[in-house]
């Protein structure tokens, strides 16, 4: 978010003082629809849901799979909005071996790369265990979850930055998931800009 202040000297020359504002945003408990898609569409520049309808479109920037209890989710399905997962989809990204806290700036464009549908190809990986992973299995809790060392980072289709961080895929974001915790409701914060600071 850009704030432009005017200020005028004794002389009546305009001074411009551009002043960067990083917005943050708490989301929690969405789940996707189970019915028509089994994903849930959100946009990171309109700041929310997406209906399925509009998949095709480049309206939304990420979508986030419909995940089943009982212990059947056994990979978290998250895409970002182009390549071959929707080749109209504008949006890029990266994932950034950093604390979404400690993040402070957007890597270089160039490290920014379209979505891929294929297991080798995704930004966000489906493997639950090291190197590269997002999320992690705990075989004592048999729970799946983020790991908070890795950030995804995203260029919107309309040039925004965003760093975000997936918080809880469980029901309320219980501090300490157990394998009787209901799955599937999505969790996350995220911090945008219109230039690459991403912390004031």
């Amino acid at each position: 978010m850009l704030f432009t202040l005017d200020s005028c000297s004794d002389s009546s020359s305009n001074v411009q003082t551009t002043i960067d504002t990083v917005s943050t945003r708490i989301i929690k408990n969405i789940i996707p629809d189970t019915l028509q898609s089994k994903f849930v569409y959100y946009s990171l520049d309109g700041d929310s849901v997406v209906p399925p309808s509009k998949s095709a479109t480049t309206e939304w920037d990420i979508k986030m799979a419909y995940l089943y209890g009982g212990g059947k989710t056994k990979q978290i399905d998250i895409f970002l909005n182009s390549g071959t997962v929707n080749p109209s989809g504008l949006t890029k990204g990266l994932i950034v071996d950093t604390t979404f806290d400690l993040l402070t700036t957007a890597p270089a464009d160039s490290n920014f790369k379209i979505d891929d549908q294929s297991t080798s190809g995704r930004i966000l990986s489906i493997a639950l265990a090291p190197p590269g992973n997002f999320f992690t299995y705990d075989g004592s809790s048999r729970t799946i979850n983020p790991v908070a060392q890795k950030t995804l980072v995203i260029k919107t289709r309309l040039g925004n930055y965003v760093k975000l961080q997936i918080l809880s895929i469980y029901k309320d974001q219980p501090e300490k998931p157990t394998m009787f915790s209901e799955i599937g409701y999505y969790s996350f914060r995220y911090a945008k800009s219109s230039t690459k600071k991403l912390k004031n």
